[in-house]
C-alpha cells in the first residue's frame, strides 16, 4: 500500500473511532455532569474531563483530516516545529559515521561498541560546560574519556552490552548520567548515538533518528486549525439551513 493510500485509510478508520471514543466519551461525561449538578465538585470535574476529551478528539480529527486532504508532507511542516539541533545533515553525517571502517581489532565471539557523540549545542546550556568538554563513556564498568566528539570504538564481548555516558560539567561534577544497554552483534558493529544534555540521547541504530527530523508536533497551531476548521464548518451549515 503507497503512502497516501495508507494515510487516507488511517483517515478512514481513525475519524471515525476517534469520535466514537472521544466524542462519545465525552457526551456522557457530560451528561453524568448534568446529573451530578447538584454535587458542584463532582459534578465540575465530570465536566472538565470530558470537554478535555472533546478538545483532544477536535485535535485529532484536524490532524487526521488535514493529513489526508493536504498529504502527510505538508501536515507535517504545517504542524511539527522541527528540532534545530537535528538536521538532515547532520543525520546524513551520523549514518555515515556509523559506517565508517572499524578502528580497533576484534577477537572471535567479539563486537564493537561505537560510540557517535554529539556535542551539545553549548548555547543552550550558558557556562555549563567547558568548550573543550568530551564525553566519558563507561562500558561494562570500564571507563573511557573521549579524546573529542569523533567516534570511539570500543571491542566488546557480542551481545548486550550496559553503557553509561556523561559529559562532565564546568564546575567538576559528572552531569546528567545516561545508561542503556546496546546490542553488539559479533563481529560488527553496535551503534550508541549519545546527544547529551537539552539535546535527547538516542540509542541504537543511527537511521532511526530520521523519525525526530519531523519534529514536535506544534498544539498551538493544530488548536488554530481545529477551530478554523470548526467555524468553516458551522458557517457551511448555516448556509445550507438558509
Amino acid at each position: 500500500m503507497g503512502a497516501g493510500r495508507r494515510v487516507l485509510a488511517n483517515a478512514a478508520v481513525g475519524i471515525p473511532a476517534v469520535l466514537v471514543i472521544f466524542g462519545g466519551s465525552a457526551a456522557g461525561l457530560i451528561v453524568l455532569a448534568e446529573h451530578f449538578r447538584d454535587t458542584w465538585l463532582v459534578g465540575r470535574l465530570l465536566a472538565m474531563i470530558g470537554f478535555y476529551l472533546a478538545y483532544g478528539g477536535a485535535l485529532l480529527v484536524t490532524l487526521l483530516l488535514l493529513m489526508a486532504v493536504v498529504g502527510p508532507n505538508l501536515a507535517a511542516k504545517l504542524f511539527f516545529v522541527p528540532n534545530k539541533a537535528l538536521t538532515p545533515e547532520l543525520v546524513r553525517d551520523l549514518v555515515a559515521k556509523e559506517a565508517a571502517p572499524v578502528s580497533v581489532p576484534i577477537a572471535s565471539e567479539q563486537g564493537v561498541l561505537r560510540v557517535i557523540p554529539v556535542k551539545p549545542e553549548w548555547w543552550l546550556d550558558g557556562d555549563t560546560y567547558a568548550n573543550d568538554a568530551a564525553p566519558v563513556v563507561a562500558v561494562e564498568d570500564i571507563e573511557y574519556q573521549l579524546p573529542g566528539w569523533d567516534p570511539y570504538d570500543v571491542a566488546v564481548r557480542a551481545g548486550a552490552v550496559d553503557v553509561v555516558a556523561w559529559v562532565p560539567r564546568r564546575n567538576g561534577s559528572p552531569g546528567r548520567r545516561v545508561r542503556n544497554s546496546i546490542p553488539v552483534p559479533e563481529g560488527r558493529v553496535g551503534a550508541l548515538v549519545f546527544r547529551p544534555s537539552s539535546i535527547p540521547e538516542l540509542p541504537g541504530a543511527v537511521e532511526s533518528l530520521n523519525s525526530e527530523l519531523t519534529g514536535t508536533l506544534s498544539l498551538f497551531r493544530l488548536a488554530l486549525a481545529a477551530a478554523l476548521l470548526i467555524g468553516i464548518t458551522y458557517a457551511a451549515w448555516r448556509i445550507v439551513i438558509g
